[in-house]
């Protein structure tokens, strides 16, 4: 003999009451860190002093600030919502509902929850790669290129030349501005190739980033201006590295120079 229906009933609404308990603690939990992470950032570039450091901190905050907003319309749009039909679905359910029914809620709600579960997955990811944190920055860089390659809009070429560890404190901020420097070039510099380069100088980090776009505008470059720019600036800041554009007639080519 079977348990009773509204044994049963009662089991899927409690287990289910859990889940979104637990699901929604970790969202909250998963959204405060961050926030913490962000503050602790904007502590550390309160300390600079020049007026160009101080535009950059003014630009780094306005950057994390578009970021969290950006997380918390995710939470609020996909997550939130999802949490909000299923707890409807929830409401649906009483110990006189037909088992063929109950099926039914259950398998749309477990559908749901796996939505919620990937939509938490893709915001982490966004924060911070999973390759990034398991292999570090060599190997989220080629899957970065390979997943652009993969799109057929431009070919990227990746060569590394590294031969030191990366310290990992340093990687996020190296891999941001890999990708800021791409982000660019896609979105501004009607380019059909770009070029980077890992490798080593004496005790610096050397990327080179080359494409062959319509380049920057020379006052563009004297006053550091987009918001691009400002965020490699802002990031470089806080790894004490450096920048050189090159100048040439067509495209874009920069040295960046990080200590490690």
């Amino acid at each position: 003999m079977g348990e009773p229906e509204e044994a049963v009933a009662l089991k899927v609404i409690i287990i289910g009451m859990v889940v979104i308990f637990l699901l929604s603690l970790s969202v909250i939990i998963f959204f405060i860190l961050y926030q913490r992470r962000l503050l602790a950032q904007q502590e550390k570039h309160q300390k600079i002093e020049s007026d160009y450091q101080k535009e950059l901190l003014k630009t780094s905050i306005i950057s994390q600030e578009e970021e969290r907003s950006r997380i918390a319309k995710e939470l609020h749009d996909d997550v939130g919502a999802m949490l909000t039909t299923t707890k409807l679905y929830f409401g649906q359910i009483t110990p006189e509902l037909p088992p063929e029914e109950l099926k039914g809620i259950a398998e749309k709600m477990s559908s749901f929850f796996d939505d919620m579960i990937q939509s938490v997955r893709s915001i982490s990811q966004d924060l911070r790669p999973v390759v990034l944190e398991k292999l570090g920055l060599v190997e989220a860089t080629q899957s970065l290129v390979q997943t652009i390659n993969d799109s057929g809009k431009i070919k990227v070429r990746f060569k590394n030349n590294t031969i030191k560890t990366i310290t990992k404190s340093k990687e996020l901020n190296l891999y941001r501005i890999i990708q800021e420097l791409i982000t660019n070039t896609l979105k501004h510099a009607e380019a059909s190739a770009i070029y980077v380069e890992l490798k080593n100088e004496e005790n610096s980090l050397i990327i080179l980033y080359e494409d062959d776009g319509k380049g920057l505008k020379q006052k563009n470059l004297l006053h550091k201006k987009g918001l691009g720019l400002k965020n490699i600036e802002s990031r470089l800041s806080v790894l004490s590295g450096k920048i050189h554009f090159f100048k040439k007639s067509s495209g874009m080519k920069v040295k960046i120079i990080v200590p490690v």
